[in-house]
């Protein structure tokens, strides 16, 4: 059978890599390239942003009842360019592999929630998300954003653990 027939010949597969830098997210960006990638797929890897950093800030608060608008704007901008240099480096990954995808950026209330969202605004197929492993106890109480995309995604998701010892 030829690699054509295998992936759906004429066929895209829009897959959702949730994707934050971390070594987590990478080894879920491998699994997806050695075990799971198909010729036709549009990949589009996913970076849910948060900036409630900035917007809980105490930098931009002159008093309890006003703030600097102009410190405030100016740590927005810090935080854009940040974001803008992460997905630079996400699109050099697409690149290197060689596979046909694109980086997409989405703010939301919280990771797990932004990478819902992405995955239904462009259609995927299948979600591939790392998780760092943690125990449950410390996930009931700090949540996961894995367990969130788990539970919250209307299709199939694929959780890579990485096994690092």
């Amino acid at each position: 059978m030829s690699e054509g027939a295998v992936a759906g010949a004429g066929s895209e597969r829009v897959v959702a890599i949730a994707i934050d830098g971390s070594d987590n997210a990478k080894y879920a960006f491998d699994f997806y390239k050695q075990n799971i990638r198909k010729v036709n797929d549009r990949v589009y890897l996913v970076h849910s942003v948060e900036i409630n950093s900035v917007l809980h800030s105490t930098q931009w608060y002159s008093s309890p009842y006003s703030f600097d608008k102009e410190m405030l704007m100016k740590l927005l901008e810090e935080e854009k360019g940040k974001i803008r240099k992460k997905l630079e480096e996400f699109a050099v990954l697409l690149k290197d592999a060689g596979i046909d995808g694109t980086v997409k950026s989405i703010h939301a209330e919280s990771p797990g929630e932004g990478i819902v969202k992405a995955v239904d605004e462009i259609g995927a197929a299948v979600v591939v998300i790392g998780c760092r492993g943690m125990g449950k106890l410390r996930r009931t109480f700090m949540g996961s954003v894995s367990d969130y995309v788990l539970h919250h995604s209307p299709v199939p998701v694929i959780v890579c653990r990485h096994d690092d010892k």
